[in-house]
């Protein structure tokens, strides 16, 4: 009954030619590349970086992460950059931002999902952060200098839940000295497996400020767009890792990927140089820990069965036999008798070809030995005119 069930699903996923994603606490789209790109094409411009690869670089001017275009808001994943930006659902919670002067700030992109990618400073006085570029560790516990002073943002503590923080920035000139008083604030919680960076502890800032700080609620929106903040929710674009799918595919290559609560189902069908059809069916059930690999060909097949644990794998892949090879043609092609005449005549003409040569040497000898004879007889006839 199970796989008649299965079979139902799949025939009706595999006719429509959709994507569709099984996750709960995420959307039903997947991340990757592709998503990416096409989303924030709009609003920048890809360009090639020679150590990381694709990087995306915004139009705004006078961009800086996590300062330009947004405002921090304390949620269950804790402290959570809501950006003002279209386009800032991506940039501020996968990947990273890094900065060069050849390229200005440029963001690298990356899977993960985290409410802001930065490490946070504080003191008495100030809150501060600053992008994590890649290859920071989140767990940052470094010394003055570990990320350059003008990467920091600071502002007053009773001003981090502010809309319009951006009005209470401090001088940038003024980041030397904040940095020298402050010390980082290392508050990594774990939420799914997923390490995530909380910033200041919500005690913490409540007993500074001396306020109640509310906790909302990070909900999924349903398309890309602006985060916004309703009541006690934070409406944010946030589609699921790339490897937590379901995907199917028209074109003449249909897949669906399920891993944790997903199944995986791959058709692929081609024909091979001697006209033989060959059809793959790939289905995987990860909630009984069995995997079966089936391939059906006209023509030869390998089984293969590997137990590790409770997974099962079996495997039969086509097998390509390489076009018999004619021995009799062969040895005829080896026995071949050397062609006698046709030497010789290769001789004869290389033969004649030295006659040739040797009659004009001597043809030209000949002329010279006339020119010179020719030569004589004119002063001899000069000399009598002269007598």
């Amino acid at each position: 009954m199970k796989k008649i069930v299965q079979i139902v699903t799949l025939a009706l996923l595999l006719s429509t030619g959709i994507t569709y994603t099984t996750e709960v606490k995420a959307q039903s789209v997947s991340v990757n590349f592709s998503l990416f790109q096409s989303s924030l094409s709009p609003y920048g411009r890809w360009v090639n970086h020679p150590r990381f690869g694709q990087i995306w670089i915004t139009n705004e001017r006078n961009f800086q992460p996590y300062q330009t275009g947004g405002h921090w808001a304390y949620t269950d994943y804790g402290w959570t950059w809501v950006s003002s930006y279209d386009w800032g659902w991506a940039p501020f919670h996968y990947g990273r931002w890094a900065y060069e002067p050849s390229y200005g700030w440029y963001w690298v992109p990356g899977y993960q999902w985290s409410p802001a990618w930065v490490a946070w400073r504080t003191d008495n006085d100030y809150y501060g952060w600053a992008p994590l570029s890649p290859g920071i560790d989140i767990n940052i516990s470094a010394s003055f200098g570990s990320i350059p002073y003008d990467r920091w943002t600071f502002a007053p503590h009773r001003y981090i839940t502010s809309p319009v923080i951006y009005r209470y920035y401090a001088p940038r000139t003024q980041n030397v000295t904040i940095i020298k008083r402050t010390t980082f604030v290392n508050n990594v919680t774990v939420r799914n497996n997923v390490h995530i960076v909380s910033g200041p502890r919500r005690e913490d800032v409540e007993r500074v400020n001396h306020t109640k700080i509310q906790t909302l609620t990070v909900s999924n929106s349903s398309r890309a767009g602006k985060t916004v903040v309703n009541n006690k929710t934070v409406n944010i674009y946030r589609p699921v890792i790339n490897n937590e799918k379901v995907t199917v595919n028209n074109n003449n290559q249909k897949t669906i990927n399920k891993n944790s609560n997903n199944t995986t189902v791959n058709k692929n069908s081609n024909n091979n140089n001697n006209n033989t059809t060959v059809k793959n069916k790939n289905t995987t059930v990860n909630n009984k820990n069995k995997t079966v690999t089936k391939n059906s060909d006209n023509k030869t097949t390998d089984k293969t069965t590997n137990n590790n644990s409770n997974n099962k794998t079996v495997n039969k892949k086509p097998v390509h036999k390489k076009p018999p090879v004619d021995k009799n043609n062969a040895d005829q092609q080896k026995k071949k008798p050397i062609d006698n005449s046709q030497a010789n005549l290769d001789k004869q003409k290389a033969r004649a070809d030295v006659q040739k040569v040797k009659a004009s040497k001597n043809k030209q000898a000949e002329q010279r030995a006339k020119e010179a004879i020719a030569k004589r007889k004119n002063q001899d006839s000069n000399n009598r005119q002269k007598k």
